[in-house]
């Protein structure tokens, strides 16, 4: 009995001296090596199970691993254990907020912190957290307002001030946010979350040159802090330095043990990048593990139809609307465009049509989607459709580019609206005056508005396309077909004027171009042959 004793309390105190603690499970967690730290949790529980403290963070980790239902029953459970514990009612909150319902989120914090009372600091950190972490249940207001009275509690906390940062940063205050994360740091120099989200600050406004020196900094704090690595491979991504992106992003895999939310993104990063095959090697790997998270089925739909692989692009996809068939919510843009491109490629456009104008409605500034669409229409020779198509698309433009107005101006001119054709082609000539295409498809669309002639409404948009064109002799070859149409054109309005010197000097240019266009021979036969010219 004595010997069974002395073995359990060597075993308790063996146990204990290699037990973690919560701070080392909540660090796993950072480091984004979930299951690590499901597995450290699970060890602080087994040594306290009444602890609600330890249910929380173990359910925010696995909100962090995209495991809302598991999140749940953990928070459940600990309520069971200790139903007092504001933090696990915070955690519930947590789980509204994360599936968008910000009034019965919020309704849930709001009691917590008033149970917890003015003075409780922790309490109100986390509740001003909660309510800025969830981007589709935000209520920047009320986080402002927990985080002022936390401040009054406890000014040195380096924590309250990096939420500030946040806080801003989501405002879109570039300058307040850094300025919040910099006070943090003066609490504490190693304060590893600030020094990183001062990182996401600049790649988000573009700096990736001085973010890459933010996330160097992290991994100076910390080498093992996987997620710098992350943003440092999808900084050089930006940079077009595919070499350290890649070497980057497989060290972030590395140090998060190749969990399946960090091989996604980094498919997802594949994707990004181009890199269609590898994204397809890799998700490929992660079925084998994990065939019905949603995230990997996306991608690989969308990595099938890059890739030619129409027929099981549609089968993913077709799986993914299914799955979120009771909660459209799940579906992004993307879902859309890309099942619109995927039932349009097999032959079903109209139907595809559908899914890419869903899809814009959801982001009206998803540039490449209107020429998908417009493309769309043009197959399907709805070329007013495919006009208006481009006009949307320069209306939601900060910038629209001379290509948008261009086909623009062609969809208009297919749908034999030459007015507006015209319009669009002259925007295209006032963008850059030396491109000769723009005046040579704008003297085609005045030749349709005045298609006998007589006004000439043509001539002056053909005469330039032919002067810019005849000048850029190292393309000449290519101009040679739109060339003999400007000249003959040209002649045909001498003539139409009754000058038929000029006449022919345009029909003998033809000639000098193509001599085997009979059109310009028989023509300068005809006018040598009129009683008008004689």
């Amino acid at each position: 009995m004595k010997k069974r004793i002395l073995i359990a309390a060597l075993t308790t105190l063996f146990f204990s001296a290699n037990a973690q603690t919560l701070k080392d499970a909540i660090r796993l967690n950072e480091n984004e090596q979930h299951d690590d730290a499901s597995g450290v949790f699970k060890q602080l529980i087994g040594l306290e199970p009444t602890k609600g403290d330890y249910y929380y963070y173990w359910g925010n980790n696995l909100l962090d691993a995209d495991k809302a239902d598991s999140a749940a029953i953990i928070f459940s459970e600990g309520l069971k254990k200790e139903s007092s514990n504001l933090l696990l009612q915070i955690g519930n909150a947590e789980l509204k907020l994360s599936d968008g319902n910000l009034t019965e989120g919020k309704s849930v914090i709001e009691a917590a912190v008033k149970t917890a009372g003015p003075k409780n600091a922790s309490i109100l950190v986390v509740a001003a957290e909660a309510l800025i972490r969830y981007k589709k249940a935000q209520d920047l207001m009320l986080a402002r307002v927990y985080l002022d009275a936390a401040l009054k509690l406890d000014t040195k906390n380096p924590a309250i001030y990096n939420l500030y940062g946040d806080l801003y940063s989501e405002e879109n205050n570039g300058s307040e946010a850094a300025k919040y994360y910099n006070k943090a740091l003066e609490f504490d120099k190693k304060y590893i979350k600030s020094v990183f989200h001062k990182g996401q600050l600049y790649k988000r406004a573009m700096s990736y040159e001085i973010a890459i020196t933010e996330f160097n900094n992290s991994i100076t704090m910390d080498p093992n802090f996987a997620p710098a690595y992350r943003e440092l491979g999808e900084c050089y991504y930006k940079l077009k330095k595919a070499d350290l992106a890649k070497e980057n992003y497989k060290k972030y895999l590395e140090l998060s043990k190749n969990n399946n939310n960090a091989r996604i993104r980094y498919a997802s990063f594949l994707y990004a990048g181009g890199d269609f095959n590898e994204a397809g090697l890799e998700l490929s790997e992660i079925t084998k593990i994990d065939s019905s998270n949603i995230g990997m089925m996306r991608i690989m739909a969308y990595v099938g139809y890059e890739l030619g692989k129409n027929d099981t692009a549609l089968k993913t996809i077709t799986k993914v609307f299914a799955i979120t068939s009771e909660d459209t919510t799940k579906r992004i843009g993307k879902d859309y465009s890309y099942f619109g491109k995927i039932l349009a490629k097999g032959g079903n456009a109209e139907m595809g049509t559908a899914y890419i104008q869903t899809a814009l409605t959801i982001d009206p500034k998803q540039g490449e989607l209107y020429d998908d669409l417009a493309d769309m229409y043009n197959k399907q020779k709805k070329y007013d459709l495919s006009a208006l198509t481009y006009e949307a698309k320069i209306n939601n433009s900060a910038k629209a580019a001379i290509t948008d107005y261009f086909n623009m101006g062609r969809a208009w001119y297919n749908a034999k609206n030459y007015l507006k054709a015209d319009s669009a082609f002259a925007k295209v000539s006032e963008i850059n005056p030396t491109w000769p295409n723009g005046y040579f498809w704008r003297g085609r669309a005045n030749a349709q508005i005045d298609n006998t002639a007589k006004e000439g409404m043509a001539k002056p948009h053909y005469a330039k396309y032919i002067e810019l064109a005849s000048a850029d002799v190292a393309n000449l070859t290519k101009q040679k077909t739109n060339l003999v149409e400007a000249n003959s054109y040209l002649a045909f309005a001498a003539f139409v004027a009754k000058d038929c010197k000029l006449s022919i000097e345009y029909w003998n240019k033809v000639l000098e171009i193509d001599p085997t266009t009979k059109q310009a021979k028989d023509s300068i036969e005809a006018i040598k042959a009129s009683k008008d010219c004689k």
